[in-house]
């Protein structure tokens, strides 16, 4: 079925944490901002509890600074952000409910309409106090599923977890691979059984590049019913990161779906990118060699790079490329 493909860009967020160990500073991100809002996107992910953390410790940035200055480029678009809410803001340890509801809905006063929520273990009870924040907000919730590989992990499994996603009043359900480990022919029967669990509600793919297969996931996601699916410009792509958004377009197109985008401005967005990485040392994103120990350790793309740096003996702000 042909259809219009809906496109979460994150080259701020997923693609600098992925590859870059969540180093971009806002000085890096303000240039591009306008081209990324001019874009059409359906939404610009570009922060995380993670990644404020990150403005604090090692940026020395002020990240609700950072969240009004980026809001006051971006006009059009919405802004989106990553939550995990069991660790969120200090990832040291569990958040109370109210402190989580004043941070959530904190985010969404100073700019933030997309919330990309996600419990690792799947445990359902702890989206249900976020989806509600986000909700009370006038934000847009979009809960994941965490795709994990075990005799646990069936299709059935999964799709039992979206009854709850829907009591809590979810927007969207997102079948979320951080770990890279989704297969085109896992997708072709999962994606159809969170559709028909979740009875109309829109699912998207959100699939890392980690063995080569992200770009493969997101196209047969699509062909199976996904509404849409995140992206990254090229400098940030691929490797542990996600999807080039130019190829995605490209190849989208070529299925005869229907992406509208202008693609001179997506090229500035990837020589922008480029530029900064070659200023600043930063790793260029490359296609990752399939390599069967990413199903042993399911490791998320998030955490590479950020791994990596943390056994370097001294960060320099280029990730380590041999440990």
């Amino acid at each position: 079925m042909k259809q219009t493909v809906r496109i979460i860009e994150t080259s701020l967020r997923d693609g600098q944490q992925s590859l870059w160990a969540t180093r971009m500073t806002t000085a890096m991100m303000l240039p591009v901002l306008p081209l990324l809002d001019a874009l059409g996107f359906e939404a610009i992910e570009y922060t995380s509890a993670a990644a404020m953390e990150v403005c604090i410790r090692h940026l020395k940035e002020n990240p609700w600074e950072r969240m009004r200055l980026v809001r006051q480029q971006v006009k059009q678009t919405p802004l989106g952000m990553i939550c995990a809410p069991v660790f969120s803001v200090s990832s040291k340890g569990l958040l109370p409910d109210d402190l989580l509801e004043l941070y959530l809905k904190t985010c969404a006063r100073n700019g933030i309409h997309s919330f990309f929520l996600l419990d690792g273990l799947n445990d359902m009870r702890n989206l249900e106090v976020p989806i509600r924040a986000v909700k009370e907000a006038g934000g847009r919730a979009l809960p994941s599923i965490t795709y994990s590989i075990s005799p646990v992990h069936t299709d059935e499994h999964f799709a039992s977890k979206v009854a709850d996603l829907k009591r809590f009043g979810a927007d969207a359900i997102v079948l979320k691979d951080p770990s890279g480990i989704l297969t085109p022919e896992r997708v072709r029967t999962l994606v159809p059984a969170l559709r028909r669990a979740g009875e109309g509600m829109p699912v998207y793919c959100h699939s890392h590049c980690s063995t080569g297969l992200g770009p493969a996931n997101n196209l047969e996601a699509v062909t199976s019913g996904a509404t849409g699916i995140w992206t990254v410009a090229e400098p940030l792509a691929n490797g542990s990161s996600l999807p080039n958004t130019e190829s995605m377009v490209r190849h989208l197109r070529r299925m005869g779906h229907s992406v509208e985008f202008d693609d001179h401005k997506l090229r500035q967005v990837a020589e922008h990118f480029h530029r900064v990485a070659v200023r600043h040392g930063k790793p260029l994103g490359r296609p990752a060699e399939y390599d069967p120990v990413c199903y042993i350790h399911q490791m998320p793309g998030g955490m590479v790079s950020n791994f990596l740096a943390q056994l370097a003996p001294r960060w320099t702000g280029i990730v380590a490329k041999e440990i």
